[in-house]
């Protein structure tokens, strides 16, 4: 069940209407029909994995009321280590047992072994990996300190399955969510108009950008060997722009959704394509993720008083382990490292780039500066999306290797001024709602009703107009 699609609108209008129906003070059983409601969201990919979810939720759930009750260290540090290798076990289960086959396959041919070792017919969990983190996050913050157990089980479950942020993020943690589902929420008009601005534009960059870059990408990225390398620089770059408008087209719908209920999760996208250098472009991207590792890997292990090579060792390190969440592929362990490197570049030279690079919300329009440092950030950033799209190091060079001895001045195949166009469109839209939560939470505001309307007009008519017909299942949901 897709946000982009009719039976998640059918979906939402049943949620939504007996969401509001049930009176303020019965607020409890709001919870159990979001929570049955989720159950039931999850279930349409595939029903026997909703057992493997509440498993998970259980688990940390009583892991947390043993830890919260308990005043022995060795019995709270016991369950914190159960609820952590059980999580880590069912993720590295579905995730990665075959990545380890293959690998020890590959490791025994390089010697002149043949082995005949089969990898597993393992259907991968759609949103575990965000799924567990929640439940992760909770147990840690329990143990810690830094968060009271919650004791009502259905409070507790909705945390971890609240069907906006389910199969994709954000990844939630109990102090910011948790308290919101503890409490009744009043029917706001303003908010649930503003719930559904952000979720036309998250809508929009899905169908209109991610859909039809996804149209060339696929075609380039399937073959790479029978393009031009002007053709092969023209695809890299639509696919950056095609997980950024995915990947935080899903984000907006789902927080916009959840604002449609009284809820507000936490930003996962900051425009990061106007960032001052990669650090900044990776910390505006994917925020609940890096935020995650913040707090839970960067700031137990490195304080204000650290060498400086003890936190580009935990940097590379979380970027690392960021780039195996994503998958079982080399590729991506490939995209943790450079990404890395980069990043730990920029930070060493942020003292230079920033006398001459404005923090981008303070300025009416980017300076020459600034421009530059969008177009290193963009080259960056799409180098390591090449990695990240094909399926192994051998297609990753081959790829690289048409860009060097096939690129000549000509116009690529399947170019189309529309769609960069569109794009244009996009990024200027999101230029001026860059200083907002989110980008269309001001926009129009001061506008007379007419100009206000044209404008939601015009986006709606790109959707019609520009909408392929066959609609391509959101990146993230793989992870």
């Amino acid at each position: 069940m897709l946000f982009n699609s009719l039976s998640f609108l059918a979906f939402f209008i049943v949620i939504f209407f007996g969401y509001w129906i049930i009176p303020l003070k019965k607020w409890k059983y709001r919870n159990l029909l979001l929570l049955t409601g989720s159950y039931f969201f999850y279930a349409q990919w595939d029903w026997r994995f909703c057992f493997l979810l509440g498993f998970s939720t259980l688990l940390d759930y009583f892991s947390g009321i043993i830890i919260s009750n308990s005043d022995s260290k060795i019995k709270k540090r016991f369950w914190l280590f159960v609820s952590i290798i059980i999580n880590v076990g069912i993720l590295g289960y579905f995730k990665y047992v075959n990545f380890f086959i293959d690998s020890f396959n590959d490791l025994l041919v390089s010697v002149g072994l043949q082995p005949n070792i089969s990898t597993l017919n393992i259907i991968l969990p759609v949103g575990i990996s965000f799924y567990t983190f929640h439940g992760l996050s909770y147990v840690l913050d329990v143990y810690f300190g830094k968060f009271k157990v919650e004791k009502n089980i259905i409070n507790y479950s909705l945390f971890v399955c609240f069907f906006p942020m389910l199969l994709a993020g954000p990844i939630e943690r109990a102090p910011h969510l948790l308290p919101q589902l503890t409490v009744g929420h009043r029917f706001n008009y303003q908010r649930i108009v503003d719930g559904m601005r952000q979720f036309l534009w998250g809508f929009f960059k899905k169908v209109v950008i991610a859909d039809n870059c996804a149209m060339v990408v696929n075609q380039v990225f399937q073959d790479p060997g029978q393009h031009s390398g002007t053709t092969l620089v023209y695809a890299a770059f639509l696919f950056i722009f095609q997980v950024y408008a995915d990947f935080s087209g899903y984000s907006d719908m789902a927080l916009g959704t959840a604002r449609m209920f009284g809820i507000q999760l936490m930003k996962n996208f900051d425009t990061p394509f106007f960032s001052r250098d990669l650090a900044e472009f990776v910390g505006r991207w994917h925020i609940s993720l890096s935020t995650w590792f913040k707090y839970y890997i960067y700031k137990p292990a490195v304080k204000a008083n650290s060498s400086d090579a003890r936190k580009y060792f935990f940097v590379f390190l979380i970027f690392l382990i960021s780039g195996f969440w994503h998958g079982a592929k080399w590729t991506y362990i490939m995209v943790g490292i450079f990404a890395a490197i980069f990043v730990i570049i920029s930070v060493i030279l942020r003292p230079w780039t920033n006398r001459f690079v404005k923090n981008y919300k303070t300025v009416t329009i980017p300076t020459p500066g600034h421009i530059i440092m969008i177009i290193l950030n963009l080259s960056a950033a799409t180098f390591l999306a090449v990695i990240f799209r094909n399926d192994n190091i051998h297609t990753t060079n081959a790829f690289a290797y048409g860009i060097l001895t096939r690129f000549s001045l000509s116009f690529p195949k399947f170019m189309s001024w529309f769609l960069l166009s569109l794009i244009l469109f996009m990024l200027i839209v999101e230029w001026c709602g860059r200083k907002d939560h989110h980008i269309m939470e001001k926009i129009g505001q001061n506008w007379s009703v007419y100009f206000r309307w044209g404008f939601y007009i015009v986006v709606l008519l790109l959707i019609a107009l520009a909408m392929p017909q066959n609609q391509e299942e959101f990146i993230y949901f793989q992870f």
